[in-house]
């Protein structure tokens, strides 16, 4: 059946929602460049008890093995007239499925389907479903274009080429979320549950799920996430339809109808990359979110101001700003970056180290960690000539040190510029070939 809930009243006393469970894994990296998540050990101590814990951690109330998710966290996931889901993927445009029909005058931002709970409603320009689309073709598509920009929720790109051929297989850790019915909670709350794909259809859909993880009734639309080697996530799912809830379901993919989301909502949905998959980094692929399901800000001021990537070079080469070559990758948009020029750097904290060889690794500031405000940590790495060392910046997430920028470029000339909220930080200088002395500039909150 397909997961559209028909009937949204208080009066029906649904038991629902769905979505998934806290993920804070990062997933490690290719080629031995691993580590993106790390538990303490001896080489960095723990944070003093008694200083303040990094905020923004969710709720974990479980349904279908998920949680509510935070005041902002995932975002850009709506509500379409209560009864559907969808995905903000473009300021102006949201993806959502065909058969949850085209008659919606508003969509609505927040944590609930319910008007006075925090969140407000966007209205819409139009509505359109794909011709002949709907649950078991792999084209359950629809969108609506919006009459007014939303420009204050940081937008998770959609998951395209070379990036959709090595995510979307079985195994693949995903993070499901929806407004749809649960086993315990209301209807009409935002959930997420994080559980993995199963497999890739012969109709181009992913089937995700089971165990009791899982979308259910109201979720129809919905979107789901997965997180990439450098931290930051990608959307790709549009919650199409499933037997009971908890056994798993079937979903159609962003990507397969790209061509007709651009040319239907003259948008382009896909700053990195043509509609065909093609590796096209535009200025606007870069700032994508690193930890969307923590929540940053509120509804009133704007989810936005979370760390973030900076240029994407996940596919090929980054954007060339004013026409000046490759921009280092910023604070690892696509995890492969580097470049930065560190000798430009007036006023940072400078410090120097040694590394022995290829998996040697010093923690800076001073082989410690330190506590920062909300703000830019901005890190420049110099290294020796012919070698290969990468930089890494990480946060205390409350049980261990995961990454929130990284710069692995085959030099040993890298840059991170992370946009962090407060918490605990440190630097991580590692030797993936050669060895050496190294200077790292810093500039912090």
């Amino acid at each position: 059946m397909a997961r559209k809930h028909l009937n949204i009243t208080t009066a029906t006393g649904c038991s629902l929602l769905l979505l998934a469970g806290l993920s804070t894994a990062c997933l490690d990296a290719e080629g031995g460049r691993d580590g993106n998540v790390w538990g303490g050990e001896d080489e960095l101590p723990e944070p003093d008890d008694e200083l303040p814990e990094p905020d923004g951690l969710p709720p974990t109330s479980p349904i279908y093995g998920g949680t509510d998710v935070a005041t902002c966290g995932w975002p850009t996931t709506v509500s379409l007239g209560g009864s559907c889901s969808g995905t903000l993927v473009h300021e102006r445009v949201v993806v959502y499925a065909a058969h949850c029909g085209s008659d919606y005058d508003s969509v609505r931002l927040g944590e609930s389907v319910y008007s006075g709970n925090g969140g407000r409603s966007v209205p819409t320009e139009r509505c359109a479903i794909y011709p002949g689309g709907g649950p078991g073709e792999g084209d359950d598509f629809a969108y609506c274009v919006l009459a007014e920009a939303v420009d204050d929720v940081p937008l998770v790109p959609i998951l395209m080429g070379c990036e959709a051929d090595e995510y979307l297989r079985a195994g693949q850790e995903v993070t499901v979320v929806g407004f749809g019915n649960a086993d315990t909670g209301p209807y009409g709350v935002k959930r997420e549950v994080v559980t993995q794909i199963n497999s890739i259809t012969a109709k181009g859909e992913a089937h995700v799920g089971g165990g009791g993880k899982d979308s259910c009734q109201g979720d129809s639309g919905g979107p789901v996430f997965v997180q990439t080697d450098d931290g930051s996530w990608r959307v790709f799912g549009i919650t199409s339809y499933g037997g009971a809830c908890g056994g798993g379901g079937y979903y159609s993919m962003m990507h397969n109808g790209m061509a007709w989301f651009e040319s239907q909502t003259g948008y382009d949905l896909t700053p990195c990359h043509d509609a065909d998959g093609t590796w096209n980094p535009g200025p606007d692929c870069s700032s994508f979110p690193l930890s969307p399901g923590d929540g940053t800000g509120t509804w009133a001021s704007g989810c936005s101001g979370g760390a973030a990537t900076g240029y994407g070079a996940a596919c090929g080469a980054p954007y060339a700003d004013d026409g000046g070559g490759d921009d280092g990758g910023g604070d690892g948009g696509g995890g492969d970056g580097g470049g930065g020029d560190p000798g430009v750097c007036p006023g940072c904290d400078r410090y120097a180290g040694t590394l022995s060889g290829s998996g040697d690794a010093d923690y800076q500031p001073d082989g410690t960690y330190y506590y920062a405000a909300s703000g830019e940590h901005r890190g420049y790495l110099s290294g020796p000539a012919g070698t290969d060392f990468d930089l890494r910046l990480w946060k205390w997430n409350g049980s261990g040190w995961s990454t929130v920028g990284s710069s692995l470029s085959t030099s040993s000339d890298e840059e991170i510029v992370v946009q962090g909220s407060a918490g605990y930080y440190a630097w991580k200088i590692e030797s993936y070939s050669g060895s050496g002395q190294y200077e790292l500039q810093l500039d912090l909150p």
